[in-house]
């Protein structure tokens, strides 16, 4: 039986990452950046130990002298303080309820293989790692459904091939997947899958429109920012369409209760644990930490030496041309009076949601997002972008194809072929690149939050450390960045 084309490439592109996945020793304590349960993981994962090893949410352990153990707990959590005095953890619980099944399986092998159940040692550790690989990959191949639906299969492959090399995404699922955004990365496919198929007939089709409330309720658990997502089911397939489906929702309130009541639901657990440990059913557990609504680092965030997304991510400049792309077709639509198809799909979304997102998170205080590889916090939103890349190196690709009238033949092919090796040069870079930078991530010769324009130069498409590389550090000040102070940093200039 024929097979469809992408799937046999995502399938060959899956063995890679999994090989890539199983080389990494994580639990080499000489090297404890490669450990997954370091930095913000501690948090994302603090609920399974605490509940199902210590059987205390509370975090009262961690500061127990009585126990012998309580120098390690000082380090394995990392709880917030309440002004009541109460311990917090400070993320949400979406990345645990996702790790616990993994969590489990190592909590039972763990004294199999000699390992201490402490919820730390080498099995828990390849598992939370094994728990962000496994829903990110599984995002891909929802993606790749999603995708389907509206471009052939070679399109889609190199689509994914491109998502996934020319772009942090990688770094997210083989290096660092047990960071939030690997988890992230599946729902967010799951919503654009779930909102197509709900909307696709004439009626909607009730349980793809739940599993939309679904996927929406899991990110929100996940970061609560990402509430902004739901923008997407709003205005899915464009203004022509926005009326009907709206007629539609409303003409069915009992479906509409029972999706409120699937999206509140994962968060009633959060609101529960907050009743819990500090009495609130609504606490914000990021203590000192807030958005700076008047001063967003939009430059910064976008350009920046330190993080920014597109110096670090440069394929996604064609995502950039995809909104201006929108934006101009609604201008002419609104000067016009008409309402015409969406170019691509997504694009009044991606018209109305990437100035937005791009916004909230460069108002805030860390604007960097700590330790990463390129503007991390974007990849949550790679599979609601990438369709833009897509319609734009498409649009390209037809450009070029066109034949130019008073041309010769050989001159118009002469003209096609250079045009074709120059995009096809331009996207293999954004490749090599990126596995390059990625590969000085991992060793650190590429910052982790300190990378200012001379130590940007002085690595660029470099294999070997530099000399005087530690003087070329700017580091962020945090406790002057919590206030406000000092959030500016180099910008990319030609």
């Amino acid at each position: 039986m024929k097979r469809d084309p992408s799937v046999w490439f995502l399938l060959g592109l899956q063995v890679l990452l999994l090989w890539n996945f199983i080389q990494l020793d994580r639990s080499d304590e000489v090297k404890p950046n490669l450990r997954p349960i370091y930095w913000d993981v501690i948090s994302y994962y603090a609920y399974l130990p605490a509940l199902w090893i210590e059987g205390d949410l509370t975090l009262s352990f961690v500061e127990d002298s009585r126990r012998s153990d309580v120098h390690l707990h000082r380090h394995r959590y990392w709880p917030e303080t309440t002004p009541r005095g109460h311990k917090v953890i400070k993320t949400t619980m979406g990345v645990a309820l996702m790790m616990s099944p993994f969590f489990g399986m190592a909590h039972i092998v763990a004294p199999w293989m000699g390992y201490p159940g402490d919820g730390f040692s080498r099995p828990y550790q390849f598992a939370v790692a094994l728990a962000g690989f496994f829903w990110g990959s599984l995002g891909l191949w929802v993606l790749r459904s999603w995708l389907r639906a509206f471009w052939g299969p070679w399109t889609v492959a190199v689509a994914l091939l491109l998502l996934v090399g020319a772009t942090n995404l990688g770094n997210y699922l083989v290096y660092e997947p047990a960071m939030s955004h690997s988890f992230s990365f599946f729902w967010m496919s799951m919503l654009l899958w779930c909102t197509h198929r709900a909307f696709l007939d004439v009626t909607i089709a009730p349980r793809w429109f739940l599993g939309t409330a679904l996927a929406l309720g899991m990110l929100v658990l996940i970061r609560p920012t990402m509430l902004m997502a739901g923008l997407l089911p709003l205005l899915y397939g464009g203004w022509p369409g926005l009326g009907g489906r709206l007629k539609k929702l409303t003409s069915q309130p009992g479906l509409l209760f029972a999706a409120f009541l699937i999206f509140i639901a994962p968060f009633l657990l959060q609101a529960f644990y907050w009743k819990y440990v500090t009495g609130q059913w609504i606490f914000y557990s990021y203590q000192g930490e807030y958005f700076f609504w008047k001063d967003p680092r939009i430059l910064e965030f976008l350009l920046s030496y330190r993080k920014g997304w597109l110096l670090y991510n440069p394929i996604m400049l064609a995502v950039v041309l995809g909104w201006l792309w929108a934006f101009v077709r609604c201008f002419w639509n609104t000067k016009t009076g008409s309402l015409t198809p969406e170019p691509y799909p997504l694009a009044t979304a991606l018209l109305v949601l990437l100035p937005l997102v791009i916004y909230v998170y460069s108002s805030w205080w860390s604007w960097w997002f700590g330790g990463s590889l390129g503007g991390r916090i974007m990849v949550d939103w790679y599979p609601a972008l990438v369709s833009a890349g897509i319609a734009v190196v498409q649009a390209l690709m037809g450009w070029v194809h066109r034949s130019v009238t008073g041309l010769s033949r050989f001159l118009d092919s002469l003209r096609r072929w250079s045009l074709v090796l120059a995009l096809i040069y331009v996207l293999g870079y954004t490749l090599a690149l990126q596995n390059h930078q990625s590969w000085q991530y991992r060793i650190a010769m590429l910052h982790w939050d300190a990378t200012g324009k001379d130590w940007y130069n002085a690595v660029w498409w470099k294999s070997t450390f530099p000399p005087g590389l530690d003087r070329m550090a700017r580091s962020p000040d945090g406790e002057r960045a919590r206030l406000g102070l000092e959030r500016e940093a180099e910008i990319w200039t030609p």
